[in-house]
């Protein structure tokens, strides 16, 4: 009986089943684990949008200190420790896979899934009923055109002007602005608009903005045939700028603007051309950019020189107050150690520019917009418990003293647009522009309208909205069969690329042979690629897929030779186009090529 006992009690478990237990142990490890930081993630940017996860998908995780960010992130993950260790302890397997099930629900909840894919198989009428499709032509602008600034602060909040929640108005000469200049209370918040890409596109464009799926055509497009207002002022002679003190890659910025008529760019490479090690580390900014300061000297030495031409569109953002604000730029002073001194200072920063601006000759004829990007993802904390409304920071400056406004008018970003032409002086056919409507006319936002949930419009599915993302025609240029084409000669034969470490990127080649081959083609291309786990190549013909060619998971060149059937080519145009299986962002999918030849 003893001897029965002891075998029940120290039995070993035979290797199968230890390699179940193994097993579905770690299933739980991993579904709690994701449980866990997606219960962080919801409940640190309590508006975080799905879309967002690959929009972003290009993120330097490196410049970002996820716990100086959240200190809390090291509480989730010991309390998920100390719970998954006693799971492991006292659960059999069958409880384990329970508990398993359990955490992957939670995940599903957190990411918002199910609503997810509710809204993207969905359709909405709202663009087809509501959209105004801007007509370059019909959009009438004065004898003398006025310049416009867009001055977009990062998360600038009106309640930052509250004393009662902060202990001091953080925004004070902000303030002072709103006492005697036009500027909007009822501001509302939608998905695809309340984060700084969304921002831009939104407020350019009077569309939300959907985040990029990982199709590689979806990434290089950046909504190009939506007509925006940078493309407006394009074409009627405005000289236009962008600058960011931020790293333009991200979210695809660069993607967009370069698409939509932004022909001179300020970045931190421009910022820092030749500036010492010790100066960048000076000028350190938020959320690894640069510091305000440094992008507003540069702009007004642009002015100085007067190598800003009139009349001129300027947009800008800044990065100061970008959270989690642990970095207090150079010309900051420390009031409270935290976020608010990056408020008070760029609160500073803004004014001082703008007194700038008020001392030089374009003052006159040029309209400044400040305005909020978006409300700060991860409310800061409040000294008492008022309630407050969070809405975006806006003011506009030098507007026409004949525009008549309502402060209480309700309105989203989709109604800027349109309201930053018609301070300019433009007139507008039906005061719309995309799905905005102007703050200085009667027409009413589109969030006002009885029976149009626009919050809920927005996420759904519309074939209009599909068709501002739709590939445009490639581009052909004359080829003739044999020539070797260089790293830079390449360029001439694509519709976009990207340099990065002196190499050029590419998506595709548009060749137009003088006539059709009699017999088959023979490509060999000399490829630099960013390498995957397992890496491959897939070349492909007008549309069509010509091969997958596994490369060899080594750095450099690498030589692809393929032959091209006689019975692929239909046509003198040939779109050959080269996409590396790396899904990390739009540039890691394409590839450097070296040297080119078909014959």
């Amino acid at each position: 009986m003893r001897k029965k006992i002891f075998q029940m009690l120290f039995k070993m478990p035979s290797s199968i089943e230890l390699l179940k237990t193994s097993v579905y142990a770690l299933i739980l490890f991993l579904s709690q684990i994701l449980a866990t930081i997606l219960i962080w993630a919801r409940n640190t940017w309590v508006d975080f949008e799905y879309d967002q996860i690959f929009t972003n998908a290009n993120v330097n995780l490196s410049k970002i200190d996820i716990l100086t960010f959240s200190p809390e992130l090291k509480y989730y993950v010991l309390g998920s420790f100390i719970l998954y260790s006693i799971f492991i302890c006292i659960c059999s397997n069958k409880n384990m896979l329970k508990l398993s099930g359990i955490f992957l629900c939670i995940v599903i909840w957190q990411l918002r899934i199910i609503p997810y894919y509710y809204y993207k198989n969905t359709y909405t009428d709202l663009y087809e009923k509501y959209y105004k499709t801007p007509k370059i032509d019909e959009i009438k602008f004065p004898k003398e055109k006025r310049n416009l600034i867009l001055i977009h602060l990062e998360s600038m909040e009106n309640n930052f002007q509250d004393p009662e929640l902060y202990q001091k108005n953080l925004i004070p000469h902000l303030t002072e602005l709103q006492a005697t200049n036009p500027h909007f209370v009822n501001y509302h918040s939608l998905y695809g608009t309340n984060y700084t890409k969304a921002a831009l596109v939104s407020g350019h464009c009077g569309i939300s903005y959907k985040g990029m799926n990982l199709s590689f055509k979806s990434l290089f497009n950046g909504l190009k045939n939506v007509t925006c207002l940078s493309d407006v002022l394009f074409a009627n002679g405005y000289q236009t700028w962008f600058a960011k003190s931020a790293d333009h890659n991200f979210a695809y910025t660069n993607i967009f603007y370069k698409q939509h008529h932004y022909t001179n760019v300020i970045d931190a490479s421009v910022l820092t051309e030749n500036m010492s090690k010790d100066e960048i580390l000076k000028n350190k900014g938020s959320y690894g950019g640069l510091a305000d300061k440094l992008m507003f000297s540069y702009i007004e030495n642009l002015f100085d020189t007067k190598q800003i031409k009139e009349p001129f569109l300027f947009t800008l953002f800044t990065v100061d107050t970008h959270v989690p604000g642990t970095v207090l730029p150079y010309n900051c002073v420390k009031h409270f150690d935290d976020v608010r001194d990056n408020i008070l200072c760029s609160d500073n920063t803004v004014v001082e520019f703008l007194n700038y601006l008020k001392k030089t000759p374009y003052w006159d004829n040029t309209t400044v917009v400040v305005v909020g990007d978006h409300p700060m993802f991860r409310p800061i904390e409040t000294y008492s418990n008022k309630k407050y409304k969070r809405t975006i920071y806006n003011v506009f400056l030098n507007v026409p003293s004949s525009l008549k406004y309502h402060k209480n008018k309700n309105f989203t970003t989709l109604d800027l647009a349109p309201s930053y032409l018609e301070v300019i002086g433009a007139e507008l056919p039906n005061h719309s522009f995309g799905l905005g409507r102007s703050l200085f006319s009667e027409v009413p936002s589109l969030i006002s309208l009885k029976g149009n949930n626009l919050k809920i419009a927005v996420r759904q599915k519309s074939n209009l909205y599909d068709s501002f993302n739709e590939a445009q025609p490639q581009k052909f240029i004359p080829y003739t069969l044999g020539s070797v084409l260089s790293s830079k000669d390449v360029l001439l034969y694509t519709e976009y690329y990207e340099k990065m470490l002196d190499k050029y990127f590419v998506n595709s080649l548009g060749l137009k042979l003088d006539k059709l081959p009699e017999g088959d083609l023979d490509l060999e291309v000399d490829v630099m690629v960013m390498l995957s786990y397992d890496p491959y190549l897939y070349v492909r013909l007008n549309q069509q897929l010509l091969a997958e060619i596994p490369l060899q998971k080594k750095e450099g060149v690498q030589t692809v030779k393929l032959k091209i059937p006689h019975g692929k080519i239909s046509s003198t145009d040939l779109n050959l186009e080269f996409i590396n299986n790396n899904y990390r962002s739009a540039i890691s999918q394409s590839v450097s090529i070296q040297k080119f030849v078909l014959k």
